[in-house]
Parts: C-alpha cells; structure tokens; sequence
C-alpha cells in the first residue's frame, strides 16, 4: 500500500478475532487535489494466518475424505544464494524498468547476512555483475545497489544465454554456507528475439544445466510475455512462475513475489500417509517450504482404516525432521458431523479443487499424449464438481421475471 494511503487504514485484534477497516477520504484517493484521477489502482488484499502449534499440522476428516494441512513456524532459515536474472531488453523501457530497479533496491535491503547474491542483466548482451556469488555484507548490497539505479533498457531479448550464465555462477561458486538453498530468479516482459529462439530447446537446456540443484523462478511481467513458456519452464525445475501486472503497484507486486520466497525453512518434504489405505492422494512431496506458506495434502481414506497415521520427514537447517501424527477416523468424522451445516462436502471440493491444478500443471510440462489424458482427467472433475477451469467456462443464465411489477413505469 503506498503511503498516501496508510492513513486510511486501521487496525484492531485481539486473541479471537480481527477487525480491519479501509475507508479512504475523497482527498487521499486523488493523484491530484487539482485532477479526478485515483490513487487507487489495485486489489485489496488481505492476509492472515491462525496460531499453529509445532506438531505434524491439523487433519480434518469428513464423508471420507481428508485434508492435511501443515505449516510450521519459528524455525531457523536456510541461507540462500540467489542469482537476479534482469531482463534489460528494449520492452522494459519507461514505466517498466523504472519499478524494476524500486522493486530490486528494496528487496537488496530484505537480504540476510549469510545470504549470498549476484545479479545477471540481459538484453542481446549477457552482464554479469561478478564472475561468482557474494555475501550480502552492506558493502556488497550498496555496490550492487549501485549497479541497479544504473539500469537502462534497449536492445534484443537472450533468455536462454542469461540463465545458463546464471546456472555457470552457481555451478562454479565456492565457499557457500554447507546447508544452503540456491535458487534462480528471473524476470522478463518479453519472448526471445536473440540467441535461442526455440523456447522447447531453451527449456530443454536450461532443465539439463539445472539438473535438479537449484529452483528456478520465473516472473512474467505484463501481458506481452510468453507465460506458458516460462510457467514450463519454472515448474520443471522446482520453482514457480507468476505473471506481474502492469500498474501503479507492480514494484509491490516485485517485493511481494520476493518475500514469499526468501525465508525457506524445510527442504526434501516428504509427506507420508498408508498407501493401501488412501486413494487418489494428491501432491505430498514437495522441494521447498517457505516461512508463512502452507502445504495441503488430501486423499480418500478407504473403509477399513480407523487410525490414519502420518509421518513427515523433512530436512531442517539444523537436522533432519521426523513429525508422527495420528487421526482417529470415526472421532474426527464426528466433530465435523456436529458441524456439517459449515462444511457439508468441502473437504471432497477441496481435494477435487486440488487434484485439478496438479493435473494442469503436470499437464504444462508433459509430452502431448500425456498431455490430453491429463486434461481429460482435470476437464472430468472440473465438470462432476462444477469448477471453472481453463478447460470449462463459466455460463450464467438470468431467470425471467413473469410478474409484473406494481406501477411500473
């Protein structure tokens, strides 16, 4: 929220329950006192999360199927070493390269001590800012700080060469903390117009150079982007991608990105559950978890089972984490019984909901056979449970009025 706007937000909590209020006068939504334009150019959004104790997470049970929720806090952080992949091609002129470099100065200053960092720009030209990753010490932050207001854009676009520089950097670098995470971040607003142009040979190359060592993110800025490709990209070799929008809030957009990535706390998640015993479980491995995330599991649980155990396994900064839980079946079917009017079949929606997105996103990086039969599963629980989907859409029909309305003019 820009600072214009802090004012007009107020704040209370207690233990139970939140109360968050927004009401901007006429005068703070104006550019201009002397103009009509808004200062509002975005979606309000609202974030919060309940108190979690550090077990094995919270499991709800209903009609058969469960959800696992897990996400543990206040534990130590992973170092990182982060590679910045900066697109500096002629598209990124003006407004654009402008947010890019507010965003960057801003996310230098969330650096830790024991990270390490280093910067790649790119347009027809790869930049490296130095042959290997640095310590974010404040010498190197201001020095790299430096670098960044000095930003221009102007030329071609040579995504592939930039991130094989940057899996080069990470490759070579040396002295780096024993227990770290190394991750690639891109951004770019366009497609490739120098060196590889053949996006299916990028992303071929850059999954090999990458090899599974290091995650790969991928931000997709504005609507001329070829988003498909980086999303490909980006969920092949561990990571995400997002697209950011063009607008007054774009370099928030930036530092939001980055701040939900910069505190990864667990490493190789392995989600154990009975495997004669549940049908249909979704995604329960998972690379990296970051502080203030969530992992979901859900399942159908078969009649037979009573006890459903869970066991997690995961690598910490400082060991190896072993979490154990178990759900009486018949118990938690109760609790949620007495409540069923609240949740009815939400607990199936939710793993319909999310059997879904993984099969899309399998699908994204799949051969084209496979590619099909995965939409045709997504398209199958996309209809039986009325979700709107890129492979459905959403028809909404008006009833007629056959009454007639008294004095109707």
């Amino acid at each position: 929220m820009t600072n214009e706007l802090t004012e007009a937000l107020t704040k209370e909590q207690n233990e139970t329950k939140a109360h968050i209020l927004f009401k901007p006068t006429l005068e703070q939504q104006k550019k201009n006192s002397e103009l009509d334009e808004t200062l509002l150019n975005g979606d309000f959004v609202v974030r919060y999360d309940v108190k979690r104790e550090a077990t094995a997470g919270d499991i709800q049970i209903v009609n058969g199927y469960f959800v696992h929720y897990f996400a543990p806090q206040e534990m130590p952080v992973f170092p990182k070493n982060v590679i910045f992949v900066i697109d500096r091609s002629g598209s990124m002129a003006g407004r654009k390269i402008e947010q890019t470099r507010d965003a960057l100065l801003k996310i230098l200053q969330d650096l830790r001590q024991e990270d390490h960092f280093s910067f790649i720009t790119f347009n027809h030209k790869v930049v490296e800012w130095k042959s290997s990753l640095l310590p974010a010490s404040e010498e190197n932050v201001a020095s790299a700080a430096a670098l960044v207001q000095t930003l221009t854009a102007r030329g071609g676009t040579d995504i592939s060469g930039a991130l094989l520089a940057a899996v080069g950097v990470l490759d070579k670098a040396e002295g780096l903390p024993e227990h770290s995470v190394s991750m690639i971040i891109l951004l770019t607003d366009g497609q490739p117009t120098s060196g590889e142009r053949n996006v299916e040979v990028i992303q071929e190359n850059v999954q090999k150079a990458i090899n599974g060592n290091y995650a790969l993110f991928c931000l997709g800025f504005g609507f001329d982007v070829s988003y498909k490709f980086l999303e490909k990209m980006a969920l092949s070799n561990g990571g995400i991608a997002r697209r950011i929008y063009e607008n007054a809030d774009a370099a928030l957009q930036l530092q939001g990105f980055y701040q939900e990535v910069a505190t990864p706390i667990l490493m190789q998640i392995e989600m154990q559950y009975p495997e004669n015993s549940i049908e249909g479980l979704t995604k329960n491995n998972f690379k990296l978890f970051f502080e203030g995330s969530e992992i979901i599991v859900s399942g159908k649980i078969s009649n037979e089972l009573d006890i459903l155990p869970v066991e997690i396994k995961a690598q910490s900064h400082t060991s190896n984490l072993t979490l154990k839980e178990e759900a009486n079946v018949k118990e938690k079917e109760q609790v949620f019984q007495n409540q069923r009017y609240i949740f009815g079949n939400f607990i199936e929606r939710l793993w319909a909901y999310l059997t879904i997105q993984q099969l899309l996103e399998k699908a994204i990086s799949a051969q084209e056979e496979d590619q099909k039969a995965l939409e045709a599963q997504a398209l199958d629980l996309s209809l039986r449970y009325s979700f709107v989907t890129p492979l459905t859409s959403m028809v909404v029909t008006k009833p007629q009025q056959q009454e007639e309305l008294a004095n109707k003019p």
